[in-house]
């Protein structure tokens, strides 16, 4: 068993690196048609990136959501169910998680934290529910079921905000008290002076090694994998999959509504509309670069934090849209470079 978990360990460090490798390559083609010097383009972005705290500081910000959002589709992700409708769930629990922290104010600190992550993640859990429970009764593909309830959520979410909890004349919520905004990483750091960094990110990093834990080192999550691994297998080892595959998708999603703690309580103060700006499928990505490993899942959204930030900062060189072109240049190499890398493995 030991020798298996190696021999993937190995070949997952290898299908990443090879696609890795392979879409710096393509990058550099692509860079090429297009007439621009890949040094000059790559070397700014980079310089921009590391160059300064701000940059650094603003790139570890971009990735912090990514990180969040990439443990909470590990989590389905491991059991086989490729959950597509994050970006719904997520604007789901940050919308409540906005509303709570401003009605509530009356609360401490200390008692308001953590009803805004019960909240949200409750709120992201049962939007999740839905599609595992289409899935189970009639047996319906989840990825249509959440592509679709992306849509549903997303209208829901807008037409309550505009209708009943926008300020006047805007798109977003009211703003929470300052008192209950998340210290930035400059109020600690000089260096990272005018970045919107902030302990969210620790947050991040220590829900990683959560989800680390709860998906390699507890019963859970042997079943968890057990059930992705083998759907059949898992029911003769006396597995109940229908119970795993529901908890998989309400945790997952509820995960997700963690990232708006970033925005609402650690940048902006208020939920916005279109805050997250596609970030619930870029997080797919994040994903499964990482092979669904919550350690892996914090160096893939780096990388993704860097193309995000490193994008603004190339723009007056090339179209902010090349970057997006590398997002889908990383996804493809993923799936062509593991279909290869499985071959030779066995």
């Amino acid at each position: 068993m030991e020798f298996l978990l190696n021999k993937k360990l190995k070949a997952n460090i290898v299908s990443i690196s090879i696609s890795v490798v392979l879409t710096f390559l393509i990058t550099i083609i692509l860079l090429l048609i297009l007439g621009k010097n890949p040094v000059v383009v790559l070397g700014t972005m980079f310089g921009e990136v590391f160059g300064s705290g701000y940059g650094l500081g603003q790139t570890l910000f971009k990735a912090t959501p990514l990180i969040i959002c990439g443990c909470g589709l590990a989590i389905c992700f491991h059991a086989s169910i490729f959950n597509i409708g994050a970006e719904g769930q997520l604007n789901a629990g940050s919308f409540v998680i906005s509303l709570v922290a401003f009605y509530f104010s009356g609360l401490p600190f200390i008692l308001l934290f953590p009803l805004c992550l019960l909240s949200g993640f409750i709120v992201s859990g049962v939007f999740g529910l839905i599609p595992a429970i289409i899935k189970i009764k009639k047996g319906v593909s989840e990825v249509i079921s959440t592509i679709m309830l992306n849509f549903i959520i997303l209208a829901l979410v807008n037409y309550l905000l505009i209708d009943f909890f926008a300020v006047k004349s805007t798109v977003r919520t009211e703003k929470i008290s300052e008192s209950f905004m998340i210290p930035k990483f400059s109020e600690y750091f000089q260096m990272f002076q005018g970045s919107s960094l902030n302990l969210t990110f620790v947050f991040a990093l220590l829900l990683a090694l959560f989800t680390y834990y709860l998906i390699y080192k507890t019963s859970f999550g042997y079943k968890l994998r057990a059930v992705g691994f083998n759907e059949t297998a898992s029911k003769y080892m006396g597995i109940k999959n229908n119970k795993i595959i529901l908890l998989a998708f309400f945790i997952g999603s509820g995960i997700t509504s963690f990232v708006g703690i970033n925005f609402i309580m650690g940048y902006k103060g208020y939920y916005e509309l279109g805050f997250s700006n596609n970030l619930g499928f870029t997080a797919i990505a994040v994903a499964l670069l990482a092979k669904n490993n919550p350690i892996g899942v914090i160096f893939s959204a780096l990388l993704f934090g860097i193309l995000d930030y490193g994008g603004l900062a190339v723009n007056n060189i090339v179209p902010k849209e090349i970057m997006f072109v590398i997002q889908g240049i990383v996804i493809l190499s993923i799936l062509s470079v593991d279909k290869l890398v499985e071959k030779y493995y066995g």
